[in-house]
């Protein structure tokens, strides 16, 4: 997809294997974020960017016992990439002011988002503000907390089969992807 600036490009990652990962390891990878996140930082409130950052973001929130706020800051439209730079379509609620604030989202990859939400969130009036995913890939932006390194194509287990005219098929990106892998390994 194109918008008036040119080609999108900051999805694209050359991966090395596939990474499925199941529910319950995305649990373990929160815990393990929630209890560093709870050693160093301990934040007040949590911001999840949906749409797949409400998912670590929730359960964040659910274990260290804190409010989600959810905000919707993205380049997709119908799960379709087609913005070069993330638009707001929720804003970050008033609540953020004076407080720490942790902003959560599921994956970096060129961090404009993160970097966007926090900005505002000072704009706010929040008191301090960290970054925090369940993924990055080697060339990523590095948020200030993030739990797994990989440049595998990460295969979620919320999205990995999506359902298309009354049929469950495997998500087009993921298939594009594993179909670009199958043809290098030949």
């Amino acid at each position: 997809m194109r918008d008036s600036e040119g080609p999108i490009d900051s999805y694209l990652h050359p991966h090395k294997g596939i990474l499925r990962l199941t529910w319950d390891d995305v649990f373990r990878l929160c815990r393990t974020l929630a209890e560093t996140i709870q050693a160093e930082y301990d934040p007040d409130i949590i911001v999840g960017i949906a749409k797949a950052g409400l998912i670590p973001a929730t359960i964040l929130a659910s274990v260290l016992r804190r409010d989600l706020y959810p905000i919707r800051l993205s380049r997709r439209r119908r799960d379709i990439v087609v913005l070069q730079k993330p638009a707001w379509v929720v804003p970050l609620s008033d609540e953020v002011a004076g407080k720490s604030v942790l902003i959560v989202d599921e994956i970096s990859a060129t961090g404009e988002t993160l970097r966007e939400a926090h900005k505002e969130a000072g704009r706010k009036g929040a008191r301090k503000v960290r970054t925090c995913t369940l993924y990055v890939h080697s060339d990523s932006f590095r948020p200030n907390y993030y739990a797994l390194e990989t440049d595998a194509l990460i295969i979620q287990p919320w999205d990995f089969e999506v359902l298309e005219r009354g049929k469950w098929v495997i998500h087009p990106e993921y298939q594009e992807e594993i179909d670009l892998l199958d043809r290098e390994e030949r």
